[in-house]
């Protein structure tokens, strides 16, 4: 008899993470169209909620904080595992809204590592990647064949 009625709940279980997943990907989707406005209104941050359910108890936890600038740019993002933060980048573009920098931190805030990008035609052409200390982790070259 206790099967019967457990899989009932791990059925109800299932359903809800896949409601979840669903929402998780709907807010993803809402931050790749921030430069879309809401009734005429530009969005400048966007905060995604997970409740989780377990027995008698539900836990509501942040999962994602994303804020934007005027022009729709990602400038910041955090991700959250049961409320406590597991990824922070901060980024920062040209007038052309090209991303030129980005800075990992950890948990803390403390530098992990950032990158730079360069552009020429409006195509990214170069990406550093720094170490805390400004050293050069790495470096990718971008080549382009046209028509």
């Amino acid at each position: 008899m206790g099967i019967s009625l457990e899989k009932p709940k791990l059925k109800i279980m299932k359903k809800r993470g896949c409601v979840l997943f669903f929402l998780l990907m709907t807010g993803l989707a809402v931050s790749v169209s921030a430069q879309e406005s809401v009734q005429g209104k530009k969005i400048k941050s966007i905060v995604v909620f997970q409740e989780k359910y377990d027995m008698l108890i539900t836990r509501k936890y942040k999962e994602l904080e994303q804020n934007f600038d005027s022009r729709g740019n990602l400038l910041e993002e955090i991700a959250y595992k049961q409320g406590k933060v597991t990824k922070h980048f901060k980024y920062q573009y040209d007038s052309e809204n090209n991303k030129i920098k980005e800075e990992e931190f950890d948990p803390s805030g403390r530098m992990i590592e950032s990158s730079e990008y360069k552009y020429e035609n409006g195509l990214r052409v170069e990406k550093i990647v720094y170490d805390p200390n400004k050293k050069i982790k790495s470096k990718k070259v971008y080549q382009y064949t046209t028509f």
